[in-house]
């Protein structure tokens, strides 16, 4: 049907993941969510904490295009000051067939002064342009 849901869990060593994730379509719209817990506090060096993160999507479809939109967020480590950041992407995938596809999209990452993603380099940010041809064997 429509609806798609699913869930995970992983615990290592004092340290877990906990995620739910939800994915529904009506007509040419697809909607889509995501929740993730972490805890990570690690038995040397002190670990980060804990911390939430989401992330949101959307597509529409038209013929053979789709159009997409998402933003995710990771939130604070509950240890480490300004560790949070954003994530906004755009995207555009043309169909050739039921295999191949030409694809672009844009990409940034809004990183706080304590957090890395994409750079290693803690409070700067990212962005990225993506043009490509995805075939599938």
């Amino acid at each position: 049907g429509p609806l798609s849901l699913g869930a995970g869990y992983s615990y290592w060593n004092s340290n877990y993941q906990a995620s739910l994730r939800g994915l529904y379509t009506f007509g040419q719209f697809t909607l889509g969510a995501y929740y993730q817990r972490n805890k990570n506090d690690q038995v040397l060096g002190g670990g980060h904490g804990n911390r939430n993160n989401f992330r949101l999507s959307g597509m529409y479809a038209l013929n053979a295009s789709e159009f997409h939109v998402n933003v995710g967020h990771a939130g604070k480590w509950s240890k480490v000051a300004d560790s949070s950041a954003t994530q906004w992407t755009l995207g555009y995938n043309y169909n050739l067939s039921k295999r191949t596809k030409v694809y672009t999209y844009y990409t940034k990452v809004d990183n706080k002064v304590g957090a890395s993603y994409a750079t290693g380099v803690n409070g700067a940010d990212f962005s990225s342009f993506a043009l490509g041809v995805r075939h599938n064997f």
